[in-house]
């Protein structure tokens, strides 16, 4: 009975530390952050609740071990539905690398990623999904293809230069991918979407000729969302940043160049830029257009030991913007190691003392046995 009890409240012990590792420490964790400040309403809309997050990279089959798809997988789920429970935003943006392995796959593979993907980001009611291409989801501008530009637009709806306005906060997805310049057709399709909807906000302006012009619900300039970031040398200029040494970025691979950073400049004129691909984070008070720029680490453990997220309030003329750290994957395989040390010490201490008593009933028995004779 008392080896029955043992076994028992060992594996109630491995349950409760299972249960804390992979649930409950993402409570404790996101519980941290919150909404920014409270910003007023402008012309009586509220500011717009935005959650981002980037480089997700769900691992594919061909460089994707299974243990490593199951424990960075669930670790980016658990982490978003925690934040989807607790901050329920009114819409997240990925911005870009959604997948890891999207420009290799073939189109059977690429529809389990796209089931994979909507499964583990599934959004509740009143929060909507963009996801943002990026360098792995159809590959970089020399190696993409057509075809891989129209999956992913397929499914995603985006993989040139798309709008989205919610209460007159307007947001403007690039697909970076396409700023390379060249005159190529994906190049050129993105620079004549970029024109359009610069005329779009010109309009919004009371600017130029805008018959048969998309009208704006209101004007207010516009917020980028893209997955390289607009050009800098290094991150030696971010006002904050976690990247472990200084490197520098090279135009067309790991930021886009100085000349489509400032066409976006001339054609748009942001107020604000977010972006990802580094895997770092990065915060540029004034970047090359001279606007705040937050260039986002990578949400997966695979990619980063300290993943982290953003919490913006977005009004028509204002932002503020909360960075909210995720668990630590080594503090949880510590917590693990721990919890396992200690698991097996109580039960070697259990046991131990389980076989005294039995050991100490045995010779009573013995003797009452001898003395009965």
């Amino acid at each position: 009975m008392r080896l029955r009890n043992l076994l028992l409240r060992t594996l109630i012990g491995a349950i409760c530390l299972l249960v804390f590792n992979e649930f409950i420490i993402y409570y404790l964790v996101l519980l941290q952050c919150q909404w920014p400040g409270s910003l007023r309403p402008v012309n009586g809309q509220e500011p717009v609740k935005v959650m981002l997050l980037a480089d997700t990279h769900l691992l594919g089959p061909i460089h994707g071990h299974w243990f490593d798809k199951l424990r960075r997988e669930w670790q980016m789920h658990r982490a978003f539905q925690s934040a989807m429970t607790l901050f329920r935003p009114e819409a997240v943006f990925i911005l870009g690398d959604v997948f890891d392995e999207g420009n290799w796959v073939n189109q059977k593979e690429f529809d389990l990623y796209v089931e994979r993907f909507r499964k583990l980001f599934h959004t509740p009611q009143g929060t909507t999904l963009y996801s943002i291409v990026g360098n792995h989801d159809i590959g970089f501008h020399y190696a993409t293809h057509p075809y891989l530009v129209h999956r992913f637009e397929k499914t995603f709806n985006n993989t040139g230069v798309t709008m989205a306005s919610v209460r007159g906060v307007n947001f403007v997805l690039i697909n970076s991918i396409a700023m390379e310049g060249d005159g190529c057709q994906l190049c050129e399709t993105a620079e004549k979407e970029l024109r359009h909807v610069s005329t779009v906000f010109k309009c919004g302006r009371g600017v130029g000729q805008c018959k048969g012009v998309a009208k704006l619900e209101e004007y207010s300039r516009p917020v980028v969302m893209q997955h390289f970031p607009m050009y800098r040398d290094s991150d030696k200029d971010c006002k904050e940043h976690d990247a472990p040494k200084i490197e520098s970025y090279r135009e067309r691979r790991e930021v886009i160049s100085k000349e489509s950073t400032d066409l976006i400049g001339e054609l748009l004129s942001p107020r604000l830029a977010f972006s990802g691909h580094s895997h770092h984070y990065c915060f540029v008070e004034k970047n090359r257009l001279g606007i705040e720029e937050y260039t986002l680490p990578s949400f997966s453990w695979r990619n980063k030991n300290d993943p982290s997220f953003i919490l913006a309030k977005i009004s028509q003329t204002e932002h503020e913007v909360s960075r909210c750290m995720m668990p630590v994957e080594t503090t949880v395989v510590k917590l693990y190691l721990i919890g396992g040390i200690l698991l097996v010490l109580g039960s070697i201490f259990r046991l131990v003392k389980y076989l005294c008593h039995l050991s100490a009933f045995l010779n009573a028995r013995k003797k009452y046995s001898k003395l009965a004779k």
